[in-house]
């Protein structure tokens, strides 16, 4: 299970356990400079960060024989590279509002290139903050987001995602909030259209979040994921 940006696996708890009694094993790794503090985040690169995900992946593969891999947010982005970097050596990803085009991106953009001339982090939205937020206690976020880092995860996108999706053959299954505030739901429309898999579903839920869901909508997406993995192991 791969995270998002600026978050940790302690966003996987609950799917984590409702898989894991479920019988199947399950490893949610930390990706470099997460978990701690920003500035830790601001010595990484996305070498750095996947370089966590292959380590990640490889130490599983000791100890199964199939491997899946749940990527929420830019974790989807990080399963589909490890994808083709293991010549699709998965048995499937399912993505979680994975990003390929941002709300409000340009204005991103713009902001991070104009506060790099003069502050070192740029700091959250209270919206984008209220999306971060769940029911687990110990989760460290980071409300400040390192511009270098920022860069780092908008070109990972746009140079790494984009142009290789067409690369990843696994099995995929794709949901998306149809409301996202912050990924854009016609991410999920250009990842549906774009990656190679022959095997392929898009699910659309109702939230107006991008992390973060009703008990209700939990509910449906744990049965789907479970579903899907069931077909395709």
């Amino acid at each position: 299970m791969l995270h998002g940006f600026t978050s940790t696996p302690c966003q996987f708890k609950e799917l984590a356990d409702f898989l894991s009694d479920k019988g199947f094993t399950v490893y949610a790794p930390l990706l470099a400079g997460h978990g701690t503090s920003p500035k830790d985040l601001m010595e990484t690169t996305p070498e750095d960060w996947t370089n966590s995900v292959m380590d990640g992946y490889l130490k599983l593969k000791q100890k199964v024989e199939k491997v899946v891999v749940v990527g929420n947010s830019f974790g989807s982005n990080l399963a589909f590279w490890l994808a083709q970097k293991t010549a699709n050596d998965l048995a499937g990803i399912i993505s979680f509002s994975g990003p390929v085009f941002l709300r409000f991106q340009r204005f991103i953009m713009f902001r991070y290139h104009f506060y790099d001339r003069f502050k070192t982090y740029y700091h959250k939205p209270p919206w984008a903050c209220l999306n971060d937020k769940i029911k687990q206690v110990n989760e460290v976020l980071y409300p400040d987001i390192p511009i270098k880092s920022l860069k780092y995860f908008l070109d990972f996108m746009k140079d790494e995602t984009i142009p290789n999706l067409s690369k990843v053959t696994v099995p995929v299954f794709i949901s998306h909030a149809a409301a996202d505030p912050l990924a854009h739901p016609k991410s999920a429309d250009y990842i549906y259209s774009h990656i190679g898999s022959a095997v392929k579903e898009l699910y659309w839920f109702n939230s107006r979040l991008h992390t973060t869901v009703s008990d209700k909508i939990r509910d449906e997406l744990f049965a789907k994921a479970y579903q899907f993995i069931k077909t395709i192991t």
